[in-house]
């Protein structure tokens, strides 16, 4: 295979792997067993899907608790996302997520273990050298390219919503609220190493920006500092019912928490990722 043949996103996932496992996908279509094709994302009420929400409720301990099961099912599917973002953020790259070119495994049936895209095409930015590629569409600007982004997981999740709605009841809007809270995770997790992570603010809120249920179910965002570190946490839109189950809790993004007991548990995850162990800085 020639440099011209070899498309850049096969470059972008090989130079993701070493970065962050999380946010690479294997390229081609997966071989072995535990795979979930996109398109049997479409409908819950049969088939790889429903199978699979039937084992998160079953591993929850709320085999009947159809709502909290879908809920929880968003997060995880939210967490997929990152095959996007990522090429995104790194490389300047949208890659084609449709759910007729991605599949999906679960580790232990429930969370969510790798991706994979099928076929290597993306969107890039007209003036990028890599972008003269066959398998490359490209866009006019920066600003394009993101919206590029947000319409191509927008158009993969919407039926997804409608699958877990029809099975479940679970409102969109509240789907919506999980899928929009792990899309905006992604772009703060991505750039964990920022000093300050309030400039991405601007970003995110772009990408979330329109007149549709994405738009109005965004989480909102605030920043927290210790030391010389301010990080973005979020409040979600919709609550992801955990805290119903018997071993759940709130947690710190929940809309059901005080914004203070929110910031007091953003403070105290702070101190706990950026404080060394006590024995570690040479203390008694």
């Amino acid at each position: 295979m020639s440099a011209y043949d070899r498309s850049p996103l096969v470059e972008i996932y090989d130079a993701l792997r070493p970065l962050n496992a999380s946010w690479m996908a294997d390229v081609g279509p997966p071989s072995g067993g535990g795979w979930i094709a996109g398109s049997d994302l479409r409908t819950a009420t049969a088939g790889p899907l429903n199978e699979l929400l039937t084992q998160i409720g079953e591993r929850m301990r709320a085999p009947n608790d159809r709502l909290t099961i879908a809920a929880l099912f968003a997060l995880r599917y939210g967490w997929a996302s990152a095959m996007a973002i990522a090429p995104y953020l790194k490389y300047g790259c949208v890659p084609d997520v449709s759910l007729e070119n991605i599949s999906l495994k679960f580790r232990e049936s429930t969370f969510l273990e790798r991706t994979a895209i099928h076929a290597s095409r993306g969107v890039m930015v007209a003036d990028d050298p890599r972008a003269d590629h066959p398998s490359i569409t490209t866009v006019a600007d920066g600003h394009a390219l993101l919206r590029a982004l947000r319409s191509t997981l927008t158009a993969q999740a919407a039926p997804v919503v409608e699958a877990l709605y029809e099975w479940s009841g679970f409102s969109r809007r509240g789907t919506w609220g999980q899928l929009t809270s792990s899309w905006a995770s992604h772009f703060t997790t991505l750039q964990a190493g920022e000093r300050d992570q309030r400039t991405l603010v601007p970003l995110i809120q772009e990408f979330l920006a329109g007149d549709d249920l994405v738009a109005a179910m965004q989480p909102g965002l605030h920043a927290v500092t210790y030391g010389d570190v301010t990080q973005l946490f979020q409040r979600r839109a919709s609550c992801c019912r955990w805290y119903l189950l018997p071993q759940g809790e709130l947690c710190a993004s929940c809309p059901l928490v005080s914004h203070e007991d929110r910031l007091a548990r953003n403070l105290a995850w702070m101190q706990k990722q950026l404080d060394p162990p006590r024995e570690k800085r040479g203390h008694a």
